[in-house]
This record gives structure tokens, sequence and C-alpha cells, in this order.
């Protein structure tokens, strides 16, 4: 679905990838769950997103964690979120705190 060329990936084709709806992911940036690429008023996501998404998503559906829960433990920063996930998520995690700090 997702090419090596592409580098960042429109809220539509994200939605469906992820098996939500777009103003969910509307919803997540509300909260700063997610600080995607603007261009001009589009929004755009990496594939590091992407893959913190998938996380948060599996976080919320497989763990049963619910997103004010999933929200303190990021303003924490805490490990606990970490546990067992894969590095790329990790990385995507750290690439989150830093666009976080950007926008704070």
């Amino acid at each position: 679905m997702f090419n090596e060329s592409d580098k960042s990936y429109p809220i539509e084709l994200v939605a469906e990838f992820l098996g939500v709806n777009s103003r969910t992911l509307y919803y997540y940036e509300r909260f700063n769950l997610v600080v995607p690429m603007r261009r001009g008023r589009k929004r755009y996501y990496s594939r590091e997103d992407i893959s913190w998404l998938e996380y948060v998503r599996e976080l919320m559906y497989d763990q049963g964690m619910n997103l004010r829960s999933i929200i303190v433990l990021i303003k924490r920063r805490d490990g606990v979120i970490l546990t067992r996930c894969p590095q790329d998520v990790v990385n995507s995690f750290k690439n989150y705190l830093m666009k976080m700090d950007d926008v704070f």
C-alpha cells in the first residue's frame, strides 16, 4: 500500500489503512496524539506517524486501554507504553515526542 519512494501520505489513505475514519485521526490530532505535517489545509502522515498510530490502535482495541490512559502515559513520558514495542514503534514514539516538543 505504501511505496518506498513516498515520504508522506494523505489522511484519507492513512484512515483507510488503519481501518478508521478521517474524523478519528482529527480527534487524535486534537489531543496531540499525532502531529501530521501540513501543506495548506491538507494533512500528511509520515511512515513513523503511521507506525505510531498502529500501535495506539493496538493499545486501544487489543489491549483495552482508553485514549485518556494513553495520553496520560505519553505526557508522563512513561516507559510503560513502550515495554513491548517493536523498535520501529519506539523510534516512532521518540519522533512523536520531538514533534510534541515543537508544538508546545
